[in-house]
């Protein structure tokens, strides 16, 4: 007898039936689905507990705030081995939203936060939804420039004989936010006091979107990361501070390509030769952020361009960049040109450039043009100035925003031959003045669209204008679809409409259809009569991010062009 009753005693209880009593909003079969005890299984005193709180909480889910569920009287059978569960619910009234209360909104309206939010009078509280809502006001108020701000729910309660809910949201417009911590990562190569003077903290530490965007864009416009993340606000642990976090990702810096091409004879008396172009590149020198770049450039047989730049950012530590720079063109048979130049800008703001210039320039005719082509021997000393106005939003493939640059420079020119020149128009001193204005606009209407509309118009004034003066038309200048350098200019209005389709951050395939109207004036030494008329080119082409850079393909036709008379037209696009 003994052994039975401690086998009885520790035998599973058997659940013989679930009676539900008290509810109408919910059927038996509906609760019954909300339950893990089931007829015909074990019994546990835990789980019958966890399933009643499951029940409430369903009924609290549809509304009915002060539903009742509770566990009835357990009936056993003789032996205690079957147990009959009894469940009494007590449903109440349904209890609806009656009123939605926010304080401290005053960016945003309380009529056009309602009208987004799906929580809405009249209707049951679900916590889900109203959760969302908060994350959807946030976000609303990011948008706005106001990243910072709070949305708290003070408090949720009955009214109306404990049949509508009152609920009361406190917003804090937080618009500014001190930093008291800065972390940076990502920057393997480059020194961390070069991102550490682009942030430009104010004085007072406090920072709002507009600061974060900018950041942004400053550190994209170095051209040495490969991507900027968003600037990121996080909090102190156990203090009431606030830090900024910036990571980046470095991208190749240094680059060295080349390309060769070889031209043909064009017939049995001729030799074939040579083209192509070298191009060196270290846009982050030692981490510091200064930059070199080399080029050298074999366009015809009697035409090569040699380039160097340098750039030294901040100088003495001011918002100053000073950029020294060499050409030297040797062009077809006619004359060799050098030009010394420095350029310095000085960043008065993120968006705004004033850049003082100053240049030497030596124009060298060869011995062979003085029998057919008549070239000033000179030299010439320029002095100048450039505005620039950038709002773009990136500045490998903008969306939108404006960039605006317009440069005015005066030069005195000398000329050393000129009793070789006489009755030709020379001085032997004169004046060379250059004015241009150059405005891209950006925008978009679409994901992964964006349209850029340029104007441009130049001009370049002087007693005697020569060869190397002139703006030049051609290639991937100015008017698409014609020879590099093809039309020489004194004046110039030109314009250009490029849809683009963006396929990642820096590439994108456009169209283009560029127009414009050039003035060159007659050149008495040389017996070229006055040239002008309206050009326009249109086609398609690829910018696309490589290991070497960024290279720019385009097929352009000029007027007048069937299709096959197009030109391919391939470059670096070097930003510096």
């Amino acid at each position: 007898m003994l052994l039975l009753i401690y086998m009885n005693g520790f035998s599973q209880v058997k659940i013989r039936s679930v009676n539900i009593s008290g509810n109408d909003f919910f059927s038996d079969n509906d609760i019954l689905s909300m339950m893990i005890l089931k007829k015909g299984g074990d019994f546990s005193e835990k789980q019958i507990s966890e399933d009643v709180r499951t029940i409430r909480s369903k009924y609290k889910n549809e509304g009915f705030l002060l539903a009742g569920v509770k566990e009835g009287n357990r009936i056993f059978n003789s032996d205690s081995t079957s147990v009959e569960l009894n469940i009494d619910i007590k449903e109440g009234s349904r209890v609806v939203i009656g009123n939605i209360i926010i304080e401290g909104n005053e960016k945003i309206s309380k009529e056009e936060i309602l009208s987004f939010f799906e929580t809405k009078t009249g209707e049951i509280l679900r916590d889900n939804t109203l959760n969302n809502d908060i994350l959807e006001l946030l976000n609303m108020y990011e948008k706005r420039g106001l990243p910072f701000a709070k949305v708290v729910i003070k408090n949720v309660s009955l009214y109306d004989k404990e049949e509508k809910l009152k609920i009361e949201i406190i917003v804090s417009e937080n618009s500014k936010v001190q930093i008291d911590q800065i972390k940076i990562k990502g920057n393997d190569e480059t020194k961390e006091s070069v991102i550490l003077r682009e942030i430009k903290l104010p004085q007072d530490k406090t920072i709002n979107i507009d600061f974060l965007s900018n950041l942004k864009r400053r550190l994209e416009r170095l051209n040495i990361f490969e991507t900027v993340d968003d600037p990121k606000i996080y909090s102190l642990k156990e203090k009431n501070k606030s830090g900024l976090l910036i990571q980046v990702k470095e991208g190749n810096t240094n680059t060295f390509d080349g390309i060769l091409g070889y031209v043909p004879p064009a017939n049995e008396n001729e030799n074939g030769y040579l083209t192509g172009l070298a191009n060196v590149s270290f846009r982050n020198l030692f981490g510091t952020g200064r930059r070199i770049d080399a080029k050298y450039q074999a366009e015809v047989r009697s035409t090569q361009e040699l380039s160097f730049n340098y750039s030294e950012p901040y100088v003495f530590g001011y918002p100053v960049y000073a950029n020294l720079g060499f050409l030297q063109r040797i062009q077809d048979t006619t004359y060799t040109r050098r030009k010394f130049d420095i350029k310095t800008d000085f960043l008065f703001s993120d968006n705004f450039t004033v850049s003082g210039l100053a240049g030497y320039e030596r124009i060298i005719p060869t011995d062979s043009s003085r029998y057919y082509f008549k070239i000033a021997d000179s030299q010439t000393f320029l002095t100048g100035l450039e505005l620039k106005y950038d709002t773009r939003d990136n500045i490998y493939s903008p969306t939108r925003g404006i960039l605006y640059i317009t440069s005015y420079s005066y030069g005195t020119k000398r000329i050393f031959n000129i009793q070789d020149l006489q009755g030709l128009g020379f001085q032997e001193n004169f004046i060379v003045q250059k004015y241009s204005m150059d405005v891209e606009i950006y925008m978009s209407f679409l994901k992964r669209q964006a349209l850029l509309l340029r104007g441009f118009a130049g001009e370049v004034r002087s007693d005697k204008l020569e060869d190397s003066d002139f703006l030049r038309i051609g290639g991937n200048k100015f008017i698409r679809g014609y020879r590099s350098e093809q039309f020489l200019a004194s004046r110039l209005a030109a314009g250009t409409f490029e849809p683009r389709y963006l396929v990642s951050r820096k590439s994108f395939l456009f169209g283009f259809y560029d127009f414009g109207y050039y003035f060159k004036p007659e050149d008495i030494a040389n017996n070229v009569t006055e040239q002008s008329g309206f050009l326009f080119g249109y086609g398609f082409g690829i910018r696309l991010e490589t290991q070497l850079g960024i290279i720019g393909v385009s097929y352009g036709l000029g007027k007048g062009d069937g299709f096959l008379d197009g030109k391919i037209t391939f470059g670096l696009i070097n930003n510096f």
